[in-house]
Order: C-alpha cells, then sequence, then structure tokens
C-alpha cells in the first residue's frame, strides 16, 4: 500500500532546552473518520525547534508525504 494525503504536524515546547515534534497521518487523526477515535501520533524529544522541524521533514520523505503544519494535535 502506498501512502496517499499528507502528515499533520506540529511541534510544542517541553522545557527550555526540550520540545516535542508531533505527527500524524491525516487519515489517522482523530474524527477523519466517522467513529474512528484516531491513533497516537508519532512523537520525538528534539533539543531545539529546528531539530524538531528537521526530524518531522526527514519522516515526511522517507513516507514521501507533503507536510502540514498545524499549532496543536488535531482533536475529534
Amino acid at each position: 500500500m502506498t501512502p496517499s494525503g499528507k502528515l499533520l504536524a506540529w511541534i510544542r515546547p517541553r522545557s527550555a532546552d526540550q520540545f516535542v515534534a508531533a505527527f500524524v497521518g491525516e487519515g489517522a487523526a482523530p474524527g477523519a473518520r466517522s467513529g474512528f477515535a484516531g491513533r497516537e501520533p508519532a512523537v520525538q524529544l528534539c533539543r531545539s525547534p529546528d531539530e524538531a522541524r528537521r526530524w518531522i521533514e526527514d519522516q515526511a520523505a522517507a513516507f514521501a508525504l507533503p507536510v502540514e503544519w498545524v499549532s496543536e494535535a488535531p482533536r475529534a
């Protein structure tokens, strides 16, 4: 199966020197389908927002999917 769609991605600070990078496929986000609770996002702790952004972009490239940056985790 070939991945399709895009990754919904966000970065949030955890502390002064830690940032949480996270993403989920748009089809796996909460509320993407009726009655679908969604899946947990992939996450990585990073030392800077730039490192977090690069990690997300590298993961997106591995899936050959574009990134849509969102301000927070998708909710149902």
